[in-house]
């Protein structure tokens, strides 16, 4: 089984990105931080999942695949940090957006919190 299947959904094949990489650099860092990388975007503003995975291809130039993030924003959903809503835009067609909720944003704060403190380490490794 692949080290990131439960994360990313992956099962060794068939899930549109090259597994050679899948091993490397691309996924490690990502490990435990998809999560937050998606309240730290919906903080910002509400948006639908497909709009998610643009702003972190675009910012962050990470392609993660469409099942991983609407896995990951079910799961936050479920836990309460995150609500959505179907909208229907000008056109008549229906959109589901996602949304920050309080206790979503406190959550975010203290992760990032705990994160700060790894820096020095972080800084200490890659020197």
């Amino acid at each position: 089984m692949d080290s990131h299947r439960g994360e990313y959904g992956c099962r060794g094949g068939g899930c549109g990105h090259n597994h050679g990489e899948c091993s490397g650099s691309y996924h490690t860092p990502l490990r435990g931080l998809l999560h937050l990388i998606i309240l730290k975007s919906l903080s910002k503003n509400p948006m639908r999942g497909i709009e998610l995975k643009k702003k972190i291809r675009d910012e962050l130039e990470l392609d993660i695949p469409s099942p991983a993030i609407y896995v990951v924003l079910k799961m936050l959903e479920n836990k309460g940090l995150v609500v959505s809503n179907w909208e229907i835009d000008e056109k008549g067609s229906a959109r589901k957006i996602y949304r920050i909720t309080e206790e979503g944003l406190d959550y975010l704060n203290e992760s990032l919190g705990r994160l700060k403190s790894l820096k020095k380490i972080l800084e200490y490794l890659h020197s």
